[in-house]
This record gives structure tokens, C-alpha cells and sequence, in this order.
């Protein structure tokens, strides 16, 4: 009688263990239609330099696409210390930012442009 019950427990628990595992998902390959009007696609992209800085930064930013692009930085708690709108030509961009009468600490910069942005850090000593 044992060795039934056993038996039958062991039926089940198969049954169970079959009956929960999901077959792998497919996954197919979807073409972005939305495209990134920064062209910001890689890290090096926006260079940041020298970084940490004391104050005085340079920000180069290649592969852009945009032809207008909002420059802020913003500080720790997100408020808004510089803005700037920059109407470009060419596909790189350089600006020296100059924030030595701020505080030491770290700051974010943000390039925006048609709803996309790319954020990076740049820490001030």
C-alpha cells in the first residue's frame, strides 16, 4: 500500500512540475521606428573633461544629429543652475562651462533635443 501512495506521489509531482513549466519565449527583432534625434547612441559620444574638475569643464559631444539642442545642468536635487539653447552646424559640438562659484559637489548635465535627452555626471572639487 506504501509503495501505491508513493507511486502515485511521484506520478503527480511530475505531472505538476510539467504542467508549470512555460515553454521559452520568442523573441524577435523590432526595428526602432522612433529615432534618437540626438544620435547619442554610445558613451563616448559625450566627453566630459577634465572630470572631476575644479569648476571649469569642457563638454564635446560628437555623432550629434540635432540641430538644436538644450544644454542644462542641474545640481544634486535637480534644480536648474545653467541653460543654454545651441544651434549647431556642424556634427560636433565643444562648450566650456565655467562653475567655480558654485558649490563643490556633483552636478548633472543634460542634453535635450524633440523629447530625448542624454544625462551625464561631472563631479566638481
Amino acid at each position: 500500500m506504501k509503495q501505491i501512495i508513493l507511486s502515485l506521489f511521484t506520478c503527480f509531482s511530475v505531472l505538476f512540475v510539467q504542467a508549470q513549466a512555460k515553454p521559452p519565449v520568442q523573441v524577435q527583432a523590432t526595428q526602432q521606428t522612433d529615432k534618437n534625434p540626438l544620435g547619442l547612441e554610445q558613451e563616448e559620444d559625450v566627453a566630459i573633461y577634465p572630470n572631476p574638475s575644479n569648476g571649469v569643464f569642457t563638454i564635446s559631444v560628437s555623432n550629434l544629429e540635432a540641430h538644436q539642442v538644450e544644454l542644462r545642468i542641474l545640481n544634486v536635487i535637480g534644480n536648474e543652475i545653467y541653460r543654454e539653447t545651441i544651434r549647431r552646424d556642424e556634427p560636433k559640438l565643444t562648450r566650456t562651462i565655467n562653475l567655480d562659484r558654485y558649490a563643490k559637489g556633483l552636478y548633472y548635465v543634460k542634453l535635450e533635443a524633440d523629447n530625448y535627452s542624454a544625462v551625464r555626471r561631472v563631479v566638481i572639487k
